[in-house]
């Protein structure tokens, strides 16, 4: 996971974000079953908008795996911080502040699983450092032994619900932590993901 910083939204979403959210609220309260689906506004694909303004917020990594290119983790997808399908959060279907780029398998390790400690790279306090360490011998990240308890315990819930140390990701990290070391200037580290490693294997 790597801070980032959230730019506005884009101004298609915040012209019709509130009216499609005020229709979802309704059709699943009428219907508990309905699933959201992102609709067109002004001859344009909302979800296509979105998505390329959330690509430009992380670089185009996902937002908490922080994975590159995101063909290699599956397809790049939106995920709704606070879960669209929990009835308190239905207002924030369309809310920009809680939409993230990710990949398909940080999607699927996530799902509707919800809780309040749940990091976000977009918050102005949040480094990677503060909250996480990285095993070089296995590739996993936990929690920093040096922070309080309180940003352990978010770094731990952080790293189950989204599964961060899923095989694939371990060996990737792996992999990303060789390139970094062997890399001669900065230039050879722009299409790598994990940035959250460079300050921890460069000299």
């Amino acid at each position: 996971m790597k801070e980032c910083e959230r730019g506005p939204a884009p101004a298609l979403l915040e012209r019709h974000g509130q009216a499609i959210a005020q229709d979802y609220i309704v059709k699943r309260r009428d219907n508990p079953s309905y699933r959201f689906q992102w609709p067109r506004r002004e001859g344009q694909s909302l979800s296509a908008v979105t998505l390329e303004a959330l690509k430009a917020m992380t670089d185009e990594r996902c937002a908490y795996c922080d994975g590159h290119p995101i063909a290699a983790m599956g397809e790049a997808q939106i995920d709704h911080f606070r879960p669209k399908s929990r009835a308190e959060f239905y207002g924030l279907v369309c809310a920009w502040e809680n939409l993230f780029l990710i990949c398909s398998a940080c999607n699927k390790a996530k799902l509707d699983k919800w809780d309040e400690a749940l990091l976000r790279p977009d918050d102005a306090k949040f480094r990677f450092d503060h909250y996480f360490a990285y095993r070089t011998d296995t590739g996993e990240l936990i929690p920093n032994a040096a922070a309080p308890l309180s940003q352990q315990q978010q770094a731990i819930r952080t790293i189950e619900i989204l599964d961060l140390n899923r095989a694939g990701a371990c060996t990737l990290r792996k992999m990303t932590v060789g390139l970094i070391r062997a890399a001669q200037t900065e230039d050879d580290l722009l299409d790598l993901g994990y940035r959250f490693l460079f300050p921890l294997c460069r000299p």
